[in-house]
């Protein structure tokens, strides 16, 4: 047996991106869903996906890889089913959930989490993209495992408010990482917009020195109840200790929210809806605990985008954050905060350096290539990083840092005649 895949589907992706590309197909005369890799997978990454698959293959909430495909060209695909909607284009253009269905929602994604890390297996990038509903309502959430995101790794300013802060230090993915995206994409849900948005226009580097050091404020929207902002805001903590202890633990709390089945009463009262936006009304199936939200056809996997902007504190949960002051941003001509030194160019690569009185801060490295988009590079803690360039391009550079309060820059510095301006 092999999946067919119609010329038609392969000139119109259902969605593409830098990591996959998505088509719908066939399979046994059943409508299926392929996300295409751009390579094939070696030895490790297939073995590391099989076995994830048969872990995932019972677990509910859980949308599983029904197979592996090799297509002709040698690329890997997956194989999944088609689903009804996504919980992205259901939330898009700051439309939200009502309480009652984000406590739902919340339900069932933690006890997805909670089967798969006892399974032993991480998700590694919980995102509105990645929860998918099918056709009865049921919400599902797909794309686990860290084996390919490894294999075919994505930008970090892709989206990096769902992420962790330890996940965009140092790429950290485990249990507490997918915790904190899980209350990344319910603060998304019941607020209209990410944790932590900045400024229209931000430069890249200076939003992930944000979001390193910039706790999320504690949900204060009308008609979220107390005790829901609670449970989003512990797994928001900047601190994975400070988070919840695992997945079990924070099904078992939106459990006790769940809205009562008819004729018993909880007590719960969540309150009308909220100031607009408007949340989007979603009718329950009590009896099953499933959200039921209707809307335009999509296929239930992700194969996300990422485009590049050119350019601690303890766990807020117990009392109300109020939003921080953006930090600002400071360019010394000459001093000791931050010297960037003299960029060694090895052809293909170059290696910087830099020194200075700051402490305790988070380093991005910011290469502007003459005639292309600046991007950025996070060099955490170190004093120095090695970049890859084209041999044959003029490149500049400069290093930003932050304490939380002030973003710092370098001077900018050059190398093969480059003509560095603001």
């Amino acid at each position: 047996m092999s999946v067919v895949v119609t010329k038609p589907d392969e000139d119109r992706p259902l969605g593409s991106g830098p990591v996959a590309t998505v088509y719908a197909g066939v399979f046994d005369d059943v409508p299926i869903a392929l996300k295409v890799f751009p390579a094939r997978f070696d030895r490790a990454t297939l073995a590391a996906v099989e076995a994830d698959r048969a872990r995932l293959a019972e677990l509910p909430s859980v949308l599983p890889i029904d197979g592996v495909e090799q297509r002709p060209d040698g690329r890997h695909a997956v194989r999944m089913e088609l689903c009804a909607q996504s919980l992205a284009a259901l939330i898009a253009d700051e439309r939200r959930l009502t309480p009652e269905d984000a406590v739902v929602l919340g339900h069932v994604l933690a006890t997805a989490l909670a089967g798969a890390h006892a399974a032993g297996v991480v998700h590694g990038r919980v995102h509105p993209a990645n929860v998918l509903f099918r056709p009865s309502g049921e919400p599902v959430l797909a794309d686990f495992g860290v084996a390919l995101r490894q294999a075919f790794p994505r930008d970090t300013a892709s989206e990096p408010e769902y992420l962790a802060p330890e996940t965009v230090r140092d790429e950290t993915l485990d249990e507490r990482t997918d915790l904190y995206g899980l209350g990344a994409l319910l603060h998304r849900a019941l607020t209209g917009r990410p944790p932590l948005p900045g400024p229209l226009g931000e430069p890249a580097g200076e939003r992930l020195l944000r979001l390193l050091r910039t706790p999320v404020p504690a949900i204060d929207e009308p008609g979220v109840p107390v005790i829901v902002s609670t449970v989003v805001g512990r797994l928001l903590a900047p601190k994975p200790e400070h988070r919840p202890p695992d997945a079990a633990w924070v099904a078992e709390r939106f459990a006790e929210m769940l809205p009562a089945p008819a004729g018993v009463d909880r007590s719960i009262g969540f309150p009308a809806t909220g100031s607009s936006p408007a949340p989007v009304s979603a009718p329950l199936k009590r009896r099953r605990r499933n959200v039921v939200l209707g809307g335009a056809a999509a296929v239930c996997v992700a194969a996300a985008g990422a485009a590049w902007l050119v350019g601690g504190q303890d766990d807020p949960a117990t009392t109300a954050v109020p939003p921080p002051a953006p930090p600002t941003r400071t360019v010394p001509a000459a001093g000791t905060e931050l010297v960037l030194a003299e960029p060694a160019d090895h052809g293909t690569e170059v290696t910087l350096s830099w020194t200075g009185e700051l402490t305790e801060v988070d380093y991005a490295v910011v290469v502007a290539p003459e005639g292309e988009p600046n991007h950025t590079v996070l060099a955490h803690r170190l004093h120095a990083k090695t970049v890859t360039v084209d041999p044959l391009r003029r490149y500049c550079f400069e290093v930003r840092a932050t304490d939380g309060r002030t973003i710092y820059t370098s001077l900018s510095r050059s190398i093969r005649g480059a003509v560095c301006t603001r």
